[in-house]
């Protein structure tokens, strides 16, 4: 199965702040009919890579046997270490990088790894047709007071629209 990903992010950069994202996986099943599952993110304090990494992970969740996965993204870390194949090295590494320190984000790109080792993956830093709309809505949540109970918490905010065909998730507060 060929699958697209869609990882889009607010802000770009190292610096913590307030943020939103969004991702959707799109794909066609054997009678031809195509699906999309996303959803949008959400982080009082995070940084661009930190959300990118959450978002990727949501969206790798869901795909439930192998498959051929192109992914879209803007964010210069997750581009950089896929296509650059830093993941597998640092793996073997123990989590060091070159420079032998503990990779940031480690345990997020420990369990985007174990997401994605069963599917052969494309990395891409291209436009797509669900770019702005997938901005315009993280826009909107950005606006948005959501009043976590923490900081660190994060919230998985529902994409109805985005949501077709069978087994839609309900999304709450991590």
């Amino acid at each position: 199965m060929n699958v697209n990903i869609y990882i889009e992010t607010a802000y770009k950069g190292p610096a913590k702040r307030r943020m939103a994202g969004a991702w959707l996986v799109e794909y066609l099943l054997q009678s031809g009919q195509p699906v999309t599952r996303g959803g949008i993110l959400y982080a009082d304090i995070t940084t661009e890579n930190e959300l990118a990494l959450l978002l990727l992970k949501h969206a790798f969740s869901i795909l439930t046997k192998t498959c051929c996965v192109r992914v879209f993204t803007t964010c210069t870390h997750i581009l950089n270490t896929m296509q650059n194949h830093w993941l597998w090295q640092w793996q073997k590494n123990n989590w060091k990088n070159a420079r032998g320190k503990t990779v940031g984000n480690a345990d997020l790109w420990m369990q985007c790894a174990a997401l994605m080792e069963e599917h052969i993956t494309e990395w891409k830093d291209e436009e797509h047709s669900y770019r702005q709309c997938m901005l315009g809505r993280v826009q909107k949540e950005m606006e948005r007071d959501h009043a976590l109970a923490e900081p660190e918490n994060y919230i998985l905010i529902e994409a109805p629209e985005w949501n077709t065909g069978k087994g839609n998730r309900r999304y709450e507060e991590k």
